[in-house]
């Protein structure tokens, strides 16, 4: 980083604006560029298999960006009523909205049957409790826990021990032997079973063993959702699951979707900070920005190692950077620049599309991030900045004044 510099931004992509002093940071930014660049690999994917791509909410879901992606999707999928909610209001009738949660209220059923095309229950005994109502507006399917790890870190497999997300294929297998009838009104099924993986070997893997274990189900069913989960990093990477997808239309004749989250949003995305102190402490050099771990959740949580535009290995002014708040754990980890930071230095986490700004919270009052998009243009705009009186608001004060 510049020190001479404070608005500049080491290592910022081409076509970026020259100079960030005026943004409001912290802010997340999505590039609009980047995100039609995404869409193109879901393009390729329905043209050489004839599948149905869906994006799923879980990720980030500002309402500008879907309306950006909808046209070029054939829908949406949501994990809870207001999202699905969200969903409805963007496409507006184009394109279908598929839903799945493992906690169904039962408040909420009729809406999600009004509001849903597709709905695949997590569990046998919440389709029996729901299965009746949900089938009078949507296509009622099963969620399957084929039972098949690909994920080393326990927290974020689907299929992990004792997992409770799917009806385990074990069970569905007595069940479609013994006791068919407990089936009867399933149309489909969803099998999410894997988590940031760009080996799509393993999706096909995944369904050619519940093609042995399950056949009897797909004969049964119209339609199959294979989730989300994976990477869809390059065209030619994407060989296996257009094998699979193809396999089973010709097999079972099977509507076959698909839901990519993270694969067409994380690249897209940008936390810019502003650095507000530099200091040393045991031997390191320590930079508080104004951001922090809890915009980005999973860094704490999870231990997940954020990338920093401008950082290079080989570079020779190392960093601590810190987050603002009074957690001593808000961290994001020891970064190298080959200029110094100073007080003013913008610092931007790239590849924070998601999982960033649907978990972020306000903790110590640490405003959420102020919202920019990119345009086609290369313009920054901002979309969204948030006040004290919608903080206060959640703690019962109400302000007159949004300041």
């Amino acid at each position: 980083m510049d020190s001479t510099s404070p608005g500049s931004i080491e290592g910022s992509p081409n076509g970026w604006p020259d100079d960030w002093s005026d943004i409001d940071t912290p802010a997340f930014v999505y590039d609009t560029r980047v995100v039609r660049q995404l869409l193109t690999y879901t393009d390729g994917l329905r043209q050489a298999s004839g599948c149905k791509v869906l994006f799923s909410l879980k990720p980030f879901a500002y309402v500008d960006a879907l309306a950006l992606m909808a046209p070029h999707l054939d829908g949406f999928a949501a994990s809870s009523l207001f999202e699905a909610r969200l969903a409805s209001q963007v496409l507006l009738g184009h394109g279908s909205l598929h839903l799945t949660t493992p906690g169904m209220r039962p408040d909420g059923v009729g809406e999600i049957a009004s509001l849903c095309d597709f709905v695949s229950f997590n569990s046998l005994s919440q389709y029996q409790m729901h299965g009746e109502a949900v089938s009078r507006g949507a296509s009622c399917g099963l969620r399957v826990n084929p039972q098949m790890s690909f994920v080393d870190d326990e927290r974020y497999d689907p299929c992990r021990p004792n997992s409770k997300l799917g009806v385990p294929l074990e069970l569905l297998v007595d069940v479609l032997s013994r006791e068919p009838h407990r089936l009867s009104g399933i149309d489909g099924i969803l099998v999410h079973s894997n988590c940031d993986s760009s080996d799509l070997a393993q999706a096909q893997a995944t369904v050619q063993y519940m093609h042995a274990k399950l056949g009897g189900l797909f004969e049964r069913v119209q339609w199959i959702n294979l989730g989300g989960g994976y990477l869809l990093d390059e065209p030619e990477s994407l060989q296996p699951l257009c094998e699979t997808i193809r396999f089973l239309r010709s097999t079972y004749g099977l509507e076959v979707f698909v839901e990519p989250g993270a694969a067409l949003a994380r690249a897209a995305g940008y936390i810019v900070s502003t650095v507000l102190d530099v200091f040393e402490s045991g031997g390191k050099e320590v930079a508080v920005l104004d951001t922090t771990v809890n915009h980005m959740p999973e860094v704490f949580e999870y231990g997940f190692e954020p990338d920093v535009l401008g950082h290079d290995d080989d570079a020779g002014h190392e960093y601590l950077l810190a987050g603002c708040t009074c957690l001593a754990g808000d961290l994001f980890g020891l970064y190298r620049f080959h200029k110094p930071l100073e007080a003013g230095s913008k610092v931007v986490f790239n590849n924070a599309g998601a999982y960033t700004l649907p978990k972020a919270h306000s903790f110590n009052g640490v405003n959420l991030p102020t919202i920019y998009a990119i345009s086609e243009s290369g313009d920054m705009v901002l979309k969204k900045r948030f006040t004290y009186a919608e903080y206060a608001s959640r703690w019962g004060e109400n302000v007159a004044v949004s300041v």
